[in-house]
Parts: structure tokens; C-alpha cells; sequence
């Protein structure tokens, strides 16, 4: 596509809200929408502003390494964090099943016992 044929495209409201929303659900970036439809990047997050419901996230600025190392050490406690939170939730859920099971094979006073 020439580049006199992308100024003379328009994409609809419709189509651009779209986009939009697959963005926001994470099905697809600002990057990959750019690339497919040979869009500016800067028109796709234009389309974010306009009509997205969470906006566009602000910009985090480095200034040095040290705010760079800080940052992925407080993304991998993150993830481990919810690595932590995930495993709880299993044995939480594992617990509650057992007791259910107890209470169906020995009765409503298991909890008495």
C-alpha cells in the first residue's frame, strides 16, 4: 500500500472502537493493531484515548539503572507473589473439599469431633 493510499483511508468509529477493546482485553497491542492495519502507532493510541475505558498507561521514565534493576526486581517478587497467592488458593480449595467429603461420610457432627 502506497503511502498516498493510507492517507486516504478512514477507518470507522466502529472499526476503531474495536480495535480498541481488543487492545483493553489483551487479545492484541497497540503494536500488532499498528502493524496489520498500517496504521500509525500514535493513531492507534489516539483511538485508546478516545475511546478506550482504561486509557493508556502512564509512561514510566528511567532515569538510571539502578530505577531499571528496582523495577524487575519488584516484577519478579510480583510474579512470585502471585505464584504464592495461586498455590494458597489450591490448598484452601483442597481443604474445603476434604472437609465436605468428611462431613458427607461421617456426617453434619464432623465438625464437633
Amino acid at each position: 500500500m502506497t503511502t498516498e493510499e493510507r492517507r486516504r483511508r478512514r477507518f470507522s468509529e466502529s472499526f476503531r472502537k474495536e480495535q480498541v477493546a481488543l487492545i483493553e482485553s489483551g487479545k492484541a497491542t497497540v503494536k500488532e493493531v499498528s502493524r496489520l492495519y498500517e496504521v500509525k502507532v500514535q493513531n492507534v493510541k489516539n483511538w485508546i484515548k478516545k475511546y478506550g475505558i482504561k486509557g493508556m498507561p502512564e509512561t514510566i521514565i528511567i532515569t538510571n539503572s539502578k530505577d531499571y534493576n528496582r523495577l524487575r526486581e519488584l516484577e519478579k517478587e510480583i510474579k512470585h507473589l502471585k505464584e504464592i497467592i495461586g498455590d494458597q488458593r489450591v490448598t484452601i480449595i483442597s481443604q474445603e473439599h476434604t472437609i465436605m467429603l468428611a462431613k458427607e461420610r461421617i456426617g453434619n457432627d464432623f465438625e464437633k469431633k
